[in-house]
């Protein structure tokens, strides 16, 4: 007589399927982030008729510093995306490539030459005087106004703004709940009264609900729908309303509470940055008025 299987050894079965094609299928994702850079090497091995593979990506690689004149960590992100391509694409397994990746290794030391000093050096975001581009806020539509202050006062990214919903605030604790994507955890971020009160008129004229989004999409006639755009449709929005980027408000914001005497531990609280270096780096080293103070 045949053995009966009990109903959970098929459930388990199932189970165990289903979790190896997720496994199988993540493992094959290739970030949207690296699209662009994976775009350009396609292109790049189209008009110099090579194949791809370990050796056009190398000649890329090496044309992008000695040519192209690409900064290094813009060099350094088409490493890592082309990496990744062949690696989902070809099966290229790059630990067995020693040799590739010691070639890898002599491309990159070409910035450590003088005459590519240039290349290395990193410029911090454009920042703006904060009073006078709160007052041009100020003068904004209702809707544009109090997403330029949340953006302006929470230094957030593009990502960030398009995926805040009007239940992430808390008007009681004058606070918004941001996920940051980049770290992939969220942050309570403060926000004054003036982004409070911009916000709860935005909220009431618009009627919106605690599943609408902060950003959303709104007509010409006026219309409000609920949804989430793109990274590019919230910059392009920005750019038309005050004639800068989510970076520029971020490193406005970040100037302007180190000059009000905020360490940078502080800072890093609002706006969300994993570490202070990094903060330092790329926000604060073409802040002059604070040194100003003391020549």
């Amino acid at each position: 007589m045949a053995e009966i299987l009990p109903v959970n050894h098929f459930k388990n079965r199932k189970r165990y399927t289903e979790r190896k094609h997720f496994i199988q299928e993540r493992s094959k994702k290739i970030s949207s982030g690296y699209k662009s850079d994976i775009k350009q090497y396609q292109v790049y091995c189209s008009s110099t008729a090579q194949p791809e593979g370990l050796e056009s990506m190398l000649d890329y690689l090496y044309v992008s510093i000695v040519e192209q004149r690409v900064k290094k960590n813009t060099w350094e992100k088409r490493l890592s995306a082309i990496k990744r391509y062949l690696a989902v694409t070809y099966d290229v397994d790059f630990e067995s490539e020693k040799a590739v990746l010691k070639d890898v290794s002599y491309i990159r030391s070409l910035y450590d030459d003088e005459e590519n000093k240039t290349l290395i050096r990193v410029k911090g975001k454009q920042r703006v005087d904060k009073d006078d581009l709160v007052s041009l806020i100020s003068t904004l539509p209702i809707r544009e106004k109090a997403i330029a202050l949340v953006n302006l006062v929470t230094a957030s990214r593009p990502s960030e703004m398009v995926a805040i919903k009007m239940r992430d605030f808390d008007f009681d604790d004058n606070s918004v709940s941001i996920y940051m994507k980049k770290q992939k955890a969220w942050f309570d971020k403060r926000l004054n009264q003036l982004t409070v009160k911009a916000v709860k008129d935005y909220k009431a004229k618009y009627n919106l609900n605690d599943d609408d989004y902060l950003v959303g999409r709104v007509y010409k006639n006026g219309r409000y729908e609920s949804v989430k755009v793109s990274t590019e449709a919230y910059r392009k929005f920005l750019n038309r309303t005050i004639g800068l980027t989510a970076y520029n408000l971020r490193k406005t914001q970040v100037s302007s509470m180190h000059e009000k005497g905020a360490d940078l531990v502080t800072i890093t609280k609002q706006t969300g940055h994993s570490s202070t270096q990094t903060l330092a780096e790329h926000y604060l080293n073409v802040s002059d008025k604070t040194v100003d103070k003391f020549l």
